[in-house]
């Protein structure tokens, strides 16, 4: 526990809407202290990547994994997609996660930090421990065989 004199002296990982791989990487090293040294979560490794909002629409039209295209519908659903997205009719995910061993956590890069930082608490280590440790995953599928 902080005393009143330690507060003082704490300043915030972030300020503001913006970020950079620097914040990132110290927002991500925060956020696995308390992911795994305080919570006791048992995580896969992590790989964060950040993508564009059009690598976003081609996860969409792949159902998120490189290996699954479509033939003809996936240039369907892209257009699809972004049609919508264009239009401010739909919104894109904050992330997709591939459930691999790495964990594979991808982050928009028109995310705020904010954004960021919720996504990598989520993502990167909710999830990644969720699929790691429940008992259905692990008995129909290997984390180790995933391609992507």
């Amino acid at each position: 526990m902080l005393s009143l004199r330690d507060k003082k002296d704490v300043k915030p990982l972030f300020e503001g809407a913006n970020w950079d791989y620097g914040t990132i990487r110290r927002v991500y090293d925060a956020v696995e202290e308390i992911a795994v040294g305080e919570l006791g979560l048992d995580v896969y490794p992590n790989q964060v990547e950040v993508i564009t909002a059009e690598q976003m629409l081609d996860a969409y039209a792949s159902v998120g994994l490189p290996l699954m295209y479509k033939h003809w519908s996936f240039g369907k659903r892209f257009a699809y997609h972004e049609t919508l997205y264009r239009k401010g009719l739909q919104g894109l995910a904050y992330e997709i996660v591939i459930n691999s061993n790495p964990c594979i956590s991808y982050l928009m890069e028109d995310n705020t930090m904010t954004m960021q930082a919720l996504v990598i608490a989520h993502a990167a280590f909710g999830h990644n421990h969720f699929f790691k440790n429940t008992y259905l995953f692990r008995q129909w599928r290997e984390a180790d065989g995933i391609l992507y």
